[in-house]
């Protein structure tokens, strides 16, 4: 541990007390109080990644991280055994009695943070052509499903997993047809170019990503922020917290509003977010690499298949919410431009 101490010297302070959270977080109490020391995804050699993260935090970032300290000779970070560190104030969790409020501060947080770095950008040829070919891997999805499942009935005595397979396979097919409903939808490629705001993406939001405090929702470990459409942060999220049994979709889709209102919401952006929620594709990667595990018993194979499944499973929820949503808003703007004769 003389390393640590030697990363909080830079920083003008002595260790009192170390606490390991993660075997990349600690817990350091100082003599300036307590902080969170965290070992970056970074290495050394790649200290500009870093460093224009964190200056975009602390010019923007006041309502939405802890602040970043900086060194006694002003840097963000401390290179230390091939890896950047960097220092925190310690944010203690201080979760409400009430989740449904949590998850209203989690959505202010998030809608702060796309509303004030949204922009209209052309540069979105890539994200189109991810879409179109995600689109055409949908289409043939059904019938990989249909190969795996014949495999599986080949055998003498069907393993687990294969049961598991049948038995999700009603599930996965209402799915993907519905995945074709939501494409259906989509405008030419060429008619989408430019209209798809970006934003500053988190990267990685998940639960264990988001300090609540007094209200307030603070995210951490920024290090995959990038900028793309809004709704790849908002789809990581759930899909990240939808592999566990208790995610509370019901209240995602309740308070989902705060979001929408807050961010300014388009309608083709309801219907992208409902498109990365159902996520097929996570299933079949998970049951094609299950498939040839040969290290995994049974039980532990059907145990990670089902979260790929849940997944979906709620993620179809959420999406069914948002296209219910996006036909009223289609039906309202019809009537908008419909003449006066055509309304009478």
């Amino acid at each position: 541990m003389n390393y640590l101490q030697t990363i909080i010297h830079r920083y003008g302070m002595s260790i009192q007390r170390t606490e390991q959270i993660t075997n990349k977080l600690y817990r350091i109490q100082t003599d300036y109080g307590d902080f969170a020391l965290k070992q970056s995804r970074y290495h050394s050699n790649e200290e500009n990644k870093w460093l224009s993260i964190a200056e975009w935090l602390e010019a923007n970032g006041g309502q939405l991280a802890p602040p970043i300290a900086r060194t006694r000779d002003r840097s963000p970070y401390v290179k230390s055994e091939n890896w950047l560190y960097y220092l925190t104030p310690w944010v203690q969790h201080t979760k409400d009695e009430y989740p449904t409020h949590d998850i209203e501060s989690f959505y202010r947080s998030l809608g702060i943070l796309h509303k004030q770095t949204k922009q209209t950008s052309p540069a979105n040829q890539p994200y189109i052509e991810y879409l179109w070919n995600r689109r055409e891997a949908s289409e043939q999805a059904h019938q990989h499903l249909l190969v795996k499942i014949e495999e599986f009935e080949k055998r003498h005595y069907m393993p687990p997993l294969g049961l598991a397979v049948c038995s999700q396979y009603k599930q996965i097919h209402y799915s993907l047809e519905f995945m074709k409903d939501l494409f259906r939808e989509f405008p030419d490629r060429e008619k989408m170019s430019g209209k798809i705001p970006q934003v500053i993406n988190h990267g990685n939001l998940k639960n264990d990503h988001i300090i609540q405090y007094h209200g307030h929702s603070y995210f951490l470990n920024w290090e995959r922020m990038f900028v793309g459409p809004a709704m790849l942060d908002v789809s990581r999220f759930f899909l990240n917290d939808f592999r566990f049994h208790d995610s509370p979709v019901d209240a995602y889709i309740k308070k989902f509003s705060v979001y929408e209102q807050l961010y300014g919401m388009t309608n083709q952006e309801r219907l992208l977010l409902a498109i990365h929620l159902i996520d097929p594709h996570h299933y079949f990667r998970r049951l094609d690499q299950l498939a040839g595990d040969k290290n995994s018993s049974e039980l532990e194979k059907v145990q990670k298949l089902e979260k790929s499944f849940r997944r979906m499973v709620y993620g179809r929820l959420i999406a069914e919410s948002l296209f219910s949503s996006f036909q009223a808003q289609q039906v309202k703007e019809n009537e908008s431009i419909s003449t006066p004769d055509e309304t009478q």
